[in-house]
């Protein structure tokens, strides 16, 4: 067996990978969207070795058992960015549904080992996984950017960026070497050029993934509050008294309807830096801008939904703050457990 320098791109991304997975499995393996980076890591490691495995020819059929964990790369990346947008530490609920093509191929190779069927190629079902999870993903970081514009949160923007950064640096590793397939730059090089431009640009992208996700409490972490805001010169005689202003402009001189409003607005019209009102709101109202005012537009809904029966679901989502039926039947959801239909009928309005 001779290793050659494809080997050693190879057998250094099979040792970085695996101290990931031990990093975060030992160091933060409680939030869920760090579960699903670990198990990300994992299925890479476990392609790799598949790769070496079938490249010198030796145990083919575990090399063929763990070539079919790559259906689960696209699946995995895209299951993390969605849980790292939402910070939530319940999986995800459809997360069995991205499991059915890797099931299925599993199925299918059993029966294979039984009756003669034709083989399915699994690095072009990869390769397609790719582009349609990552459109997937590029229509999730939408949504979020669209509620990052709402709240200015500077944790917020941190995480929009570096879903940016994880869904652009992972498409542009996998596909390379496909473009190059298409054009036929590959045919040009030799055949170990060829496994360098397959696998260095990934062993770039893990570094890049991993270093700058334990370097950023904001990605890897949650950060408790009493660290998040250590250096703050804002004190609690300080805070007590802007919390009452901005009690009393947004409850009860009712701002939360106007539905333009941003962090950066309420600090222009209250007076308070926009870092001291999300630090407020952080701790006293043990939420984000976002869902402060999106709350209280909720309950100003609910409260319109049953004292103005006539008014339609529209019209209140409008009079509410919301500019759009999507956020508002989100909100709704999120804060009442029922949609805006259904908490009408349950109020017995008609």
């Amino acid at each position: 067996m001779t290793f050659d320098f494809a080997d050693i791109i190879t057998f250094t991304s099979i040792f970085e990978l695996l101290f990931f997975v031990i990093f975060i499995y030992l160091k933060s393996f409680k939030q869920y969207y760090n579960k699903v980076l670990f198990f990300f890591f994992g299925f890479q490691l476990l392609g790799i070795v598949s790769w070496i495995l079938r490249k010198y020819n030796v145990y083919s059929d575990l090399s063929g058992i763990l070539l079919l964990f790559d259906l689960l790369w696209a699946p995995s990346l895209f299951l993390y960015a969605r849980a790292l947008t939402k910070r939530g530490d319940k999986p995800d609920k459809y997360i069995l549904y991205h499991c059915i093509p890797f099931l299925l191929i599993v199925i299918y190779s059993l029966i294979q080992r039984v009756i003669f069927l034709p083989d399915i190629k699994v690095n072009l079902i990869v390769s397609v996984q790719v582009l349609a999870y990552n459109l997937a993903g590029l229509f999730v970081l939408a949504r979020y950017h669209k509620r990052v514009k709402e709240n200015f949160s500077r944790d917020e923007s941190i995480i929009r960026n570096w879903v940016t950064v994880v869904l652009v640096g992972y498409a542009l590793a996998s596909l390379l070497p496909s473009v190059a397939w298409y054009f036929g730059i590959d045919q040009n090089l030799s055949s170990i050029a060829v496994e360098v431009f397959a696998f260095l640009p990934f062993l770039i992208f893990y570094n890049i993934l991993f270093f700058n996700a334990i370097g950023n409490p904001v990605i890897i972490n949650e950060i408790p509050q009493e660290e998040r805001y250590i250096g703050s010169h804002l004190t609690q005689e300080l805070a007590i008294g802007y919390l009452e202003k901005l009690e009393r402009i947004v409850e009860k001189e009712k701002y939360f309807l106007e539905p333009e409003l941003t962090l950066d607005g309420l600090s222009q019209i209250s007076g308070i830096s926009g870092r001291y009102l999300s630090q407020i709101i952080n701790q006293y109202k043990k939420k984000s801008f976002y869902d402060y005012i999106n709350g209280l537009r909720t309950q100003y809904a609910c409260e319109l939904l049953t004292k103005q029966s006539r008014k339609t679901i529209l019209e209140i989502l409008y009079e509410s703050g919301f500019n759009s039926k999507t956020s508002f039947n989100t909100s709704f959801k999120k804060h009442t457990g029922l949609t805006p239909s259904q908490y009408k009928i349950k109020s017995n309005i008609k």
